[in-house]
């Protein structure tokens, strides 16, 4: 594929784990990377304790302020938009095998809300206090042969406490049976998995051994949107970062998401964003986005 986005690595970390003090210093020793558009192959949480900040995160805007959580999984098209001089916090960089498929998949069926947690003031004091601790461990050479055990298992408590927060905000509790939630759930990683090859609803609901109407109906009681919405918004998710950060030609592109035709293609991408291809990939390079 031309022209990649880049994907970044985690480096410089104890155990797949590494932890800074998010501070003036240390945004600007590392504003000149993180304000260009990238991915990475780990999980970021960003806490702020003060200050406030914008990120750009597959082309939406997500505001960071105090007592607000940010959480970003590998692959997402990201970068800083810009943080006020005042912001002060933690960032906390997690290796993807550090994260366990049952905690993943809670975090990834809640993606369509968006990567923020809003904390209570009972919540933010407990993350204050963990990244504390994390941090102390983290910075704690006497540990010797097992300061590599001790942030690794820290790390544990911080996944598991934001995968249930996830699962919180999706799930409205009491209002759907578990059997929908679970169903609905197990629809949307399909979808993640084969939207390329899978555009239609029938697929979806013959892969699962129902019927589409029985399908669409639990999907839609559950989340509010038809089986239909997470597959054209998976596809268009991706054609975004296709767009905004290759040189793909758009017929490349539709046929890299599984589209014969890129007419159709561009009538569908049209439909869906409120703007052509063309034109959604000439305003991205003009604003440096």
């Amino acid at each position: 594929m031309k022209s990649k986005i880049p994907i970044w690595q985690l480096r410089e970390n104890i155990s797949g784990v590494r932890i800074d003090l998010f501070s003036d210093a240390y945004i600007s020793s590392t504003l000149n990377d993180v304000s260009k558009l990238h991915r990475n192959d780990h999980f970021i949480c960003l806490l702020l304790t003060s200050g406030e900040g914008e990120l750009l995160v597959d082309f939406k805007k997500v505001p960071v302020a105090k007592e607000t959580l940010v959480f970003l999984i590998p692959g997402q098209i990201q970068r800083a938009v810009t943080f006020n001089n005042s912001s002060k916090g933690w960032i906390l960089f997690l290796d993807d095998k550090l994260v366990d498929e049952h905690a993943r998949l809670m975090i990834e069926d809640s993606l369509h809300k968006g990567p923020l947690l809003s904390l209570s003031k009972s919540d933010f004091e407990w993350y204050t206090r963990y990244f504390e601790l994390l941090y102390q461990t983290y910075q704690d050479n006497t540990l010797g042969a097992l300061h590599k055990l001790a942030v690794n298992a820290l790390a544990a408590p911080c996944i598991y406490k934001i995968a249930s927060a996830f699962q919180a905000n999706t799930e409205l509790s009491g209002q759907h049976s578990r059997r929908s939630v679970e169903l609905t759930n197990k629809f949307k990683r399909l979808v993640r998995k084969h939207y390329r090859e899978l555009k239609k609803s029938g697929d979806y609901a013959d892969l699962m051994n129902f019927s589409v109407s029985y399908l669409n109906d639990t999907v839609k009681a559950v989340t509010g949107f038809t089986v239909s919405y997470f597959i054209q918004q998976e596809m268009l998710r991706e054609g975004q970062r296709l767009l905004g950060y290759t040189d793909l030609s758009i017929k490349e592109i539709a046929t890299y998401l599984g589209y014969d035709d890129p007419k159709y293609f561009n009538r569908l991408f049209t439909n869906l964003a409120g703007i052509s291809p063309g034109r959604f990939r000439s305003d991205f390079k003009s604003n440096k986005q």
